[in-house]
């Protein structure tokens, strides 16, 4: 899992740039507990056939769920490695574009929440955890509680984008006529704060999925809830606004310089809003059939340009 204090990026000049940032919270700060968010990117090939992969979690952070940090960057790590081999599994094969589609909603749900259980009984057995602080008579199920976690899942090949999510946090992809797509339905869960988790048991049921072309491209955003959350919640104008004003300062100042920028921007969200972790990745996707060698991000930018985000 990347520092809190860091973003990554990774590439494939066929499909695009995917760049990633997570920060601590600011109420986290100030009591003392780590960031509870954790991120993964992958770009690579198989057959040929190049793929992006990346994955966002977002550990409870309850006291029932004290493992959650090590949930999540489970849960991003189950993600990438079943993604990975889905698209091999399928390039190699020379699968019709249909039944890869329809594999993917079957098996990524199944395939990466069993990866992730697997992870998390090897870590129990690996690791002295302290007493369970909610105990349960069943002690499987209260150590998968105990490592709770929501998941963003998505992977970008020549000709589909596909995603999977089980509990909150936000996908969002702004086409190149600036037009906004939300290609998941909300979390369905009605009770407060409260959200689907990889922990529950049957976790492979709950996730949402979608398959999109990849038509023209555009810019692919994932982020945890911390940060809908500080323009009051993702169907607002607010983010609506956010989300434009992230895609103007990609076009107009490059890839690269935005990520710099974005440790301090993020930080700011939650020092004056929701306080809680904030992870944001992005991938700037470039048409299916017009691919254009991409510019070389600009990195001299004016401080102007930032003043009032």
């Amino acid at each position: 899992m990347p520092s809190p204090e860091e973003f990554s990026c990774t590439c494939d000049t066929g499909l695009g740039w995917v760049f990633g940032c997570s920060r601590t919270g600011a109420s986290h700060i100030r009591a003392g507990r780590p960031c509870e968010d954790a991120y993964a990117l992958w770009s690579g090939s198989s057959g040929a056939q190049p793929c992006i992969a990346f994955a966002v979690a977002d550990g409870h952070g309850d006291p029932r769920h004290d493992q959650s940090r090590t949930g999540a960057a489970l849960a991003v790590d189950a993600a990438i490695t079943e993604l990975v081999a889905f698209h091999r599994s399928y390039a190699d094969g020379n699968i019709p574009r249909q039944q890869f589609r329809a594999g993917f909603k079957t098996d990524l749900p199944r395939r990466a929440t069993r990866r992730w259980r697997e992870l998390v009984v090897q870590d129990t057995r690996e690791r002295v955890l302290p007493p369970a602080p909610v105990p349960q008579a069943d002690v499987q199920d209260q150590n998968f509680s105990r490592y709770g976690t929501t998941l963003i899942a998505a992977l970008v090949v020549n000709d589909s984008i596909l995603l999977g999510q089980i509990g909150d946090g936000d996908l969002v992809l702004v086409r190149p006529d600036g037009s906004i797509e939300f290609p998941l339905p909300r979390d369905p869960v009605p009770a407060g704060n409260e959200t689907h988790s990889l922990s529950s048991s049957d976790a492979h049921l709950l996730w949402r999925t979608a398959t999109l072309d990849r038509g023209k491209g555009g810019i692919l955003l994932a982020a945890t809830d911390g940060i809908s959350d500080s323009f009051n919640g993702a169907e607002s104008e607010e983010f609506s606004i956010f989300v434009h004003s992230l895609v103007d300062r990609i076009h107009t100042y490059g890839t690269e310089a935005v990520a710099a920028a974005m440790a301090g921007w993020l930080d700011r969200y939650s020092t004056v809003a929701s306080g809680d972790d904030m992870t944001l990745v992005w991938a700037c996707i470039t048409p299916e059939e017009i691919q254009p060698d991409v510019p070389e991000p600009a990195t001299d930018v004016p401080a102007s340009a930032w003043e009032g985000w």
